[in-house]
This record gives C-alpha cells, sequence and structure tokens, in this order.
C-alpha cells in the first residue's frame, strides 16, 4: 500500500519535439510507460516502432472512451482508426511495459481494472467490445497487479488522461469518491433549510430526447460528436428478422456485455445500467428497438411539476 503523502516524479519525454505531440510518461520507480499521442499521430508513432509491445490502451475524447488491450497495439489501434464507431477516438493513450514488457494477462487486468472504474465513476460514457472480465491470477500477481495500476492511473492522469480519478494504493474497486458527493451526503444527513423547498418534476438537463417503441422507453442525448443512450434506459429483448447483420452483431455484443438487467414483470426488454454511445441516432434506434425500421428519438420537453412541499 502506498503512503498518499509520498511524494513522486514523473518524467515527460517528447522524441520528436512536438509540444502536444507523442509523449512517452515514466517513473523511473514504476515499471509502467504510458504513450500518449493524438490518433492523427498513429501512424508516424507506429512506424518508429514506440507501439511494438503488449499492453493496455485507451481511446477517448474526454467525453466518450474505449479501453481495450493488444499484444501489438500498434496494429490493433490502426483498426479502430478505420472503424466509424470510434470517430470519438481524438487521443490514444497506451500502457505498456517501462524496462521489462507486460504479459497477455496484466494487459487484460489492467484493461478489466479501467473499465470498471471508468463505469463506477461515470465520468465519460464507455464503449465496450466485448465485457472484459477479471483475470484468474495467484494473491501475489494480484497484488503486483494493483501496484502497477497505480501507477498507471497516476501517469494516465500526468500524461493528460483526465477520465479516471487516479488512486493512491487503492484496488481496482476502490474508486475515490468525488468530493462534491461526499458534501451532498453529508448536507443530507445533517437536515437543513434546504430540506424544506420545493421538489421539481420533469425537468431537462439540456438537449434530450426519447424513444418510445413497443413498450419501450429509453433517454438520450449527444454529446461529443455521439449518440448516448442514458443509463435507466430500455432495450428491447427480440430482434426482428429484417434487421440487418451489423445491427444483429452489436446487439449481441451489448447483450454480452452484462450492462443490462431483468425488468420484473417486463420480459420483453431489458434495462441500460451504463450509459452508451452510438455514432449516431439511426444506430442508437436500431439496436435500442431491435428492428431496421425503428420510430425517430423525439424531442424530451420539460414537463416541470413543482411540489411545494
Amino acid at each position: 500500500m502506498t503512503n498518499p503523502s509520498t511524494a513522486t516524479t514523473t518524467i515527460i519525454h517528447r522524441p520528436f519535439g512536438e509540444l502536444t505531440g507523442y509523449r512517452r510518461v515514466t517513473d523511473r520507480a514504476s515499471r509502467v510507460a504510458v504513450h500518449a499521442f493524438p490518433m492523427s499521430q498513429l501512424a508516424s508513432v507506429s512506424a518508429a516502432g514506440l507501439l511494438a509491445t503488449p499492453g493496455c490502451y485507451v481511446m477517448t475524447d474526454g467525453k466518450v472512451v474505449y479501453i481495450g488491450e493488444s499484444r501489438r497495439p500498434g496494429r490493433r489501434l490502426s483498426e479502430h482508426a478505420g472503424d466509424p464507431d470510434k470517430a470519438f477516438a481524438q487521443n490514444v493513450y497506451v500502457i505498456a511495459g517501462h524496462g521489462d514488457p507486460f504479459d497477455k494477462i496484466l494487459g487484460l487486468d489492467l484493461q478489466y481494472k479501467l473499465t470498471s472504474l471508468a463505469v463506477k465513476t461515470r465520468e465519460v460514457a464507455v464503449v465496450k467490445g466485448l465485457n472484459p472480465s477479471e483475470p484468474d491470477m495467484s494473491d501475489d500477481d494480484r497484488a503486483t497487479h494493483n501496484r502497477i495500476a497505480t501507477d498507471a492511473l497516476r501517469l494516465l492522469f500526468d500524461a493528460g488522461c483526465t477520465n479516471f480519478r487516479p488512486t493512491t494504493g487503492a484496488s481496482d474497486d476502490q474508486a475515490e469518491t468525488p468530493p462534491a458527493s461526499q458534501e451532498s451526503v453529508a448536507a443530507e444527513d445533517g437536515g437543513d433549510s434546504a430540506d424544506s423547498g420545493p421538489m421539481a418534476i420533469g425537468v431537462t438537463t439540456g438537449e434530450e430526447y426519447e424513444l418510445r417503441y413497443c413498450g419501450l422507453w429509453s433517454r438520450g442525448y449527444p454529446s461529443g460528436g455521439r449518440f448516448i443512450v442514458a443509463a435507466g434506459s430500455e432495450v428491447r429483448a427480440q430482434t426482428n428478422g429484417s434487421v440487418d447483420d451489423l445491427t444483429r452483431k452489436r446487439r449481441k455484443e451489448l447483450f454480452r456485455a452484462g450492462v443490462l438487467e431483468e425488468i420484473p414483470g417486463a420480459a420483453d426488454r431489458r434495462r441500460l445500467t451504463v450509459a452508451v454511445a452510438f455514432a449516431t441516432q439511426s444506430i442508437a434506434a436500431k439496436i435500442v428497438c431491435g428492428a431496421h425500421s425503428a420510430p425517430r428519438w423525439a424531442p424530451l420537453a420539460a414537463r416541470a411539476v413543482v411540489l411545494a412541499t
């Protein structure tokens, strides 16, 4: 367990000399290196042999994030770069070994830990492929991996990736609670004059849309060039026969991801437990409804009802 007050030193190396280009972020006391660069520089970074090492990678625009792992991150990232569903990936962070290369299990474990943390902190919308799971390992390896993950979070933060809240010695299931949340809980527990204020029902938080189809209801909103289907939205269980192969494949991935829960008394639909980002409203509607000709998302009007007491 690392002492939170222990000072650390982060080294940022820019071999190409560009201030906002490729950076290698390391700490001489750690075996972690973070390679940070804009997706537009992927070809030149790969050609320089800087990604020829196994590791975990993060693709993000600060609002949406995708976390993967690969023995050859350069090649895998080039595949993502050609995928229109990954158009949000403006910045890339590859977490790899500094000195000793990471093995496959460590890469998988980092993918699992970072994905779990991103979902738990709700700082960004998490786009998933196959739902990552924690690999089997000994207690010794788990302790080592936890320390490496702690270093990776700190170096990611120093590299400019603020999607995660860095922890100091915490395991993957001990994400920090945002200070604002702590203050909110304390205020409610204490019982103050705000308890007598009115409650407004039905207000919106910005540009929001709703989708109704075969009894289901879902809510979504645009963000960062993507369309986000909010947590709590419903997804139809059945898939129509007219659905194209790509939509059918995406629905299977969504159902396998472990982010849909059963709704008591409603066997025909499931409830999303996390927000999911899609390239367009149309794609989101097809996947949510399981239909090729899904209805359009309609603006969600604020229908505020204010309760005085």
